[in-house]
C-alpha cells in the first residue's frame, strides 16, 4: 500500500511539473536588420517624421494574432510584439525611408523635412497561408522653418504576399510588405511630377504570389 501511494505522489508531482513548465515566449519586431551601407541618422539632411494615425482597435495588443478562418482570429500567448505595433510600424517605416531618402537622390535640397501619416485598415495574416498590409499615407515636404509648402501626396497602398514558414516567416512578411511601402512612397515623392499627380503605387504582390484573393 505504501507503494502504492509512493508512486502516485511522484505521478502528481511529475504532472505538476509539466502543467507548471511553460513554453518559452517569443518577442518579434517589424524593424530590420542593420544596414551598414545607411548614412548614420547624424548625416542624414532630410529629418523624417513617421506618424501612425490609425491602426485596427485589435491590433493594439502585444500578443501577434492570426487569422483561423473566415469568422475567426487567434491570439498567440507565446508570440508578442517587442514593442507596441504602432511603435514597430513607425520605427520600421522611418528607417526604410532612411535608407532611402537618407542620400536625398531625386529629392530637392530645399526640403528639410518629410511628414508621413499613416493609416492602417489591414495588418494580418494566415499561418501558411498570406500576410497583408493595407494601409493609406499622406506625405508632405517641407522646407527649413516652415510648417508645410504644399508640396505632397496621398496614396493608396496594398501588399499581399504568400508565407510558407511560420510566425517568424509572417513577421519577414510584414517586414518586406513596410520596405515595399517605403519604395511606393519615395517613387512619388522622387517622381518629376511630384504633388497631386505624381502616380501612386496601389498594389504589390509578393514574389511567391500572395494569397490569391484581395477579400480576407
Amino acid at each position: 500500500m505504501n507503494g502504492f501511494y509512493l508512486r502516485f505522489a511522484l505521478a502528481w508531482l511529475v504532472g505538476v511539473g509539466v502543467a507548471c513548465t511553460s513554453a518559452p515566449v517569443r518577442y518579434y519586431t517589424l524593424t530590420p536588420p542593420p544596414d551598414k551601407t545607411t548614412l548614420p541618422a547624424s548625416q542624414i539632411s532630410l529629418a523624417i517624421d513617421v506618424r501612425v494615425v490609425h491602426t485596427p482597435p485589435q491590433l493594439n495588443r502585444s500578443e501577434l494574432m492570426v487569422r483561423t478562418g473566415p469568422t475567426e482570429v487567434m491570439l498567440l500567448e507565446n508570440e508578442r510584439w517587442a514593442s507596441p505595433l504602432n511603435g514597430e510600424i513607425k520605427d520600421a517605416l522611418r528607417l526604410e525611408l532612411q535608407r532611402r531618402l537618407g542620400r536625398m537622390t531625386g529629392v530637392r535640397p530645399v526640403f528639410a523635412k518629410l511628414t508621413l501619416d499613416i493609416d492602417v485598415q489591414h495588418l494580418e495574416a494566415e499561418l501558411g497561408q498570406y500576410a497583408l498590409l493595407e494601409a493609406s499615407w499622406s506625405a508632405t515636404l517641407s522646407a527649413a522653418g516652415q510648417r508645410s509648402n504644399g508640396a505632397g501626396a496621398t496614396c493608396t497602398f496594398q501588399a499581399d504576399e504568400k508565407i510558407h514558414s511560420g510566425y517568424a516567416g509572417i513577421v519577414e512578411g510584414y517586414q518586406r510588405e513596410i520596405a515595399a511601402l517605403a519604395d511606393a512612397i519615395v517613387a512619388v515623392l522622387t517622381s518629376p511630377a511630384s504633388g497631386i499627380d505624381a502616380p501612386c503605387q496601389k498594389s504589390i504582390d509578393g514574389s511567391a504570389g500572395g494569397s490569391g484573393s484581395n477579400d480576407h
